[in-house]
């Protein structure tokens, strides 16, 4: 699709009495506007590279929609953080088909972003959204476009040191940690979350090629693959999550999962043959 111009106007006008806070971050401020649309107000340059990237990425059904912009701020689709639906719910809870089906549609929004000239920069959980049962990537701000600097940085547990410091090499680091999350309900090492040299410990880990047990996962391989650097390419994850997507049509037991989870594992290892 070719890029857009993103609308403004006076048709975008808000009014501001009914606002409600959600968050708030670094960049700015988010609120809601109603049920489907919400305001994301920025306090800093953040706007200029997430309107850009809008622009480039146009329409596509695992980005979240932007409405238009005013002023300081542009209207988006409003969604439920997946790290909350995790959360809530618990992961074990969620059909594994669903968390599949989730995992392949942010691989297929990764995809489109890496087609596109664009690098995220912080992949993750905390970075997607449910849309009426559609997962879409959002937070665009702090993207790299057209190999530029990157104004974000991941989440302390989802990058490993490397040259440059953000590539599509990072995105797909990352998106396996992702993919930890949504198969455990956990981050990596998540216990190291409470200890102030949580950074230092992490890169050291990452650098010894310690990584989380994940042997008895479905989806074991693809997140060591992930973080290996098996995968040079989106294209490449998502074909792996594809041979993942076995109807699941009952909730399975530990013993079933285990035996999908060898099933997922084995059928995805012939790719790399």
């Amino acid at each position: 699709m070719a890029n857009e111009r993103i609308q403004t106007g006076p048709h975008l006008s808000i009014d501001y009495q009914k606002l409600v806070f959600l968050a708030a971050g670094s960049s700015g401020i988010v609120y809601a506007i109603d049920e489907e649309k919400v305001l994301k107000e920025y306090h800093s340059e953040g706007i200029d590279v997430e309107r850009r990237a809008f622009e480039r990425l146009g329409l596509h059904r695992n980005i979240v929609r932007c409405f238009g912009a005013i002023d300081n701020g542009i209207i988006l689709e409003r969604g439920q953080s997946l790290r909350k639906v995790i959360e809530e719910s618990g992961a074990e809870q969620i059909p594994l088909d669903k968390r599949i089906r989730w995992l392949q549609e942010a691989a297929e929004g990764t995809r489109y972003l890496h087609e596109k000239g664009i690098i995220h920069a912080d992949v993750g959980c905390n970075n997607w959204i449910i849309v009426h049962g559609r997962l879409k990537i959002i937070d665009f701000e702090g993207c790299s476009i057209d190999g530029e600097e990157a104004g974000a940085c991941y989440e302390w547990f989802s990058y490993r040191q490397s040259t440059p410091v953000i590539s599509r090499k990072t995105d797909i680091f990352a998106f396996g940690c992702a993919v930890y999350e949504v198969m455990t309900g956990r981050q990596p090492h998540q216990e190291l979350a409470a200890s102030d040299d949580r950074m230092l410990r992490i890169k050291q880990l990452y650098a010894d090629n310690h990584f989380p047990e994940v042997e008895n996962i479905p989806l074991g391989s693809l997140m060591q693959g992930c973080w290996h650097g098996t995968f040079t390419s989106m294209d490449e994850v998502l074909q792996d999550l594809e041979v993942a997507g076995v109807p699941v049509t009952r909730k399975a037991d530990s013993g079933v999962q285990s035996v999908m989870a060898t099933i997922f594992d084995y059928l995805a290892s012939w790719r790399t043959r």
